[in-house]
């Protein structure tokens, strides 16, 4: 697996079959258009992701910073035939701005799809917007958890395999997400190999420190990425 962070809870992934995937991308200036200074990006957009081949998008919630119509326009146009897996209310919005597509899926929690042998599980999340998810996606055995946007919920702990090869997790405890140390409790149990904190860096306002979440993990057998925004590892 291939992963670049895109910044906020944005990820692009590469599988071993060649399939793409693309999490939550906010890759314009619509909430800073919208709202103002609240909402200016410290991080600029790299537009090579507006352009990138995709395959599957996850939506995960209907907030901007997750899906953002300015992204989508750019990342529908290039890629027609585009399956979205997404929350209940996202897909009423895509409807709604888009029509119906063909490769449109509701996903909510326990919801399961295998594309291309590349299987897809929606996960409880607990959010401010309605009827958030976050995911599991499993290739060849091994497990990469996105939660989406949620505050710690005990129902976390049993929706998420634990020793997964890699789990992404909000970190800067404002707008209704987990902070440091709920994000931290929730790693130490379930034990992934790796572990990216996120959600901490594109807005000042709602930004959150990732050195605060590393002094309160607890566990020895994780691996804390810090990698910047842009750039591909390996996994």
């Amino acid at each position: 697996m291939k992963l670049t962070w895109l910044g906020q809870a944005g990820f692009y992934l590469s599988c071993e079959n060649d399939l793409r995937i693309m999490i939550d991308p906010y890759l314009s200036d619509s909430l800073y258009l919208k709202n103002g200074e609240s909402h200016r990006r410290m991080i600029p957009i790299n537009e090579e992701y507006l352009n990138a081949a995709v395959d599957v998008l996850i939506l995960t919630h209907a907030h901007g910073d997750h899906t953002d119509f300015k992204t989508l326009d750019c990342l529908l146009e290039k890629n027609p035939e585009l399956t979205v897996l997404s929350a209940r209310h996202v897909q009423t919005l895509l409807r709604e701005r888009y029509g119906q597509g063909e490769g449109w899926m509701l996903f909510e929690p326990d919801t399961e799809v295998t594309i291309k042998e590349i299987r897809f599980r929606a996960t409880f999340a607990l959010h401010s917007d309605p009827c958030p998810i976050g995911v599991v996606i499993e290739e060849n055995g091994r497990f990469y958890c996105h939660t989406g946007d949620t505050m710690f919920h005990r129902r976390l702990m049993q929706d998420y395999p634990r020793h997964a090869e890699l789990f992404m997790v909000p970190i800067n405890g404002k707008g209704n997400n987990m902070n440091a140390a709920d994000a931290a409790r929730l790693t130490d149990y379930l034990e992934p190999k790796r572990v990216f904190p996120m959600h901490w860096d594109l807005f000042e306002r709602y930004s959150g420190d990732p050195e605060e979440f590393t002094e309160k993990l607890s566990t020895d057998s994780t691996e804390i990425l810090r990698y910047p925004q842009y750039q591909e590892i390996i996994l």
